[in-house]
């Protein structure tokens, strides 16, 4: 039986700006944590929290739209447009704090990187094959650490997300 994928494209954009304003909240959360541990603890907690928003977006999209009949690989493929429409999103308001608000943003996240990478005893070609990669321009910067890592992330978690929301039933008002 065919899956009827009609309504995937526009459930992934409506569910991605949701997801998208989540990451723009929590991204604050990243731009100002290198400067405070708390605010960057914080980051990191909210950061669990888009594992289950995608599994609640997946349970609302097979529920709601396809009458519980959602395959395991069109749920995948609504995952991973889900977390490509919420970071384009996410890379608009990335853009604007790494090119205009911090531009050393950047080159000091890749110096922590680094500093990181010493402290754990890694070893020292390694660490000095990272200080002499060139610093990403924001443009790349948004296109690899933001949009394909997102993308990434949403495939991986898909994989063990949408079996679970493929099993749930949502429960019947009496």
């Amino acid at each position: 039986m065919k899956e009827d994928k009609s309504q995937l494209l526009y459930y992934a954009m409506v569910a991605g700006i949701y997801l998208g304003l989540f990451w723009v909240g929590k991204y604050f959360f990243v731009a100002v944590g290198m400067r405070s541990e708390i605010l960057n603890f914080l980051g990191t907690l909210l950061s669990l929290a888009t594992p289950v928003l995608l599994y609640i977006f997946l349970v609302k999209y097979n529920h709601e739209l396809l009458e519980g009949k959602m395959g395991y690989w069109h749920g995948v493929q609504f995952a991973i447009l889900l977390f490509f429409f919420a970071s384009i999103l996410e890379s608009m308001i990335v853009f604007i704090h790494v090119k205009w608000i911090d531009p050393a943003f950047i080159s000091n996240l890749f110096n922590n990187m680094i500093e990181l990478a010493e402290t754990m005893n890694i070893s020292k070609s390694v660490v000095t094959q990272l200080s002499e990669q060139p610093l990403p321009s924001p443009f790349s910067y948004i296109l690899n650490y933001v949009i394909m890592a997102n993308v990434f992330l949403g495939m991986i978690l898909s994989f063990f997300i949408v079996p679970l929301s493929i099993r749930t039933k949502p429960k019947q008002n009496i």
